[in-house]
């Protein structure tokens, strides 16, 4: 009957349903991976050296726990130096025993940083395995490094951790410069 404008507007309505149906199943499938399992990520910001600060972002099953959000202001790096950074996050961060231990760590990076929190960790007796997020020229992740099996498990919950971490680490560079 050519009632354009009023397929138009059904078109949009099934639009957004498909739209608030894909939401949900996202949230579903991170609920269903992550089974309320603690997942730590770190991340490191700074200019050229400066103001350098890190951050650890905990996930808990599908949702961030800003509660257990923690800053570090980067003492013992006075240059660009990321792993150096990390370093000293995981060392801060493994002296309070009274904090929950997860069962996965993530870590914005390439192997280097990978390798240096399994160093860390077992020096402290820990076998926490460690996921790192690769990137790419834009910034955003191209490839995990770490035990394919969790990488299967727990994708939804790296990918949201790792994006966390890095949104609330330049966040809190730019408080800090200001």
């Amino acid at each position: 009957k050519m009632h354009f404008e009023e397929a138009e507007i059904y078109k949009r309505k099934l639009f957004a349903l498909d739209h608030i149906q894909d939401v949900s199943l996202m949230k579903r499938d991170i609920v269903a991976t992550s089974g309320g399992a603690r997942i730590e990520s770190y991340d490191v910001a700074h200019i050229s050296g400066t103001s350098m600060v890190g951050v650890m972002c905990v996930m808990e099953g599908e949702r961030p726990n800003k509660n257990e959000y923690r800053k570090f202001i980067i003492r013992s790096v006075k240059s660009s130096n990321d792993p150096a950074a990390l370093r000293e996050m995981l060392e801060r961060r493994l002296k309070h025993d009274e904090w929950p231990m997860p069962i996965l760590i993530v870590v914005d990076g390439n192997i280097i940083q990978k390798n240096l929190a399994e160093k860390v960790l077992k020096e402290h007796s820990l076998k926490i395995p460690v996921v790192a997020v690769t990137k790419d020229e834009r910034h955003r992740p191209k490839a995990f490094i770490g035990p394919k099996i969790l990488v299967e498990k727990y994708k939804l919950g790296i990918l949201h951790a790792n994006a966390e971490a890095h949104r609330f680490s330049l966040s809190f560079h730019r408080e800090k410069r200001r």
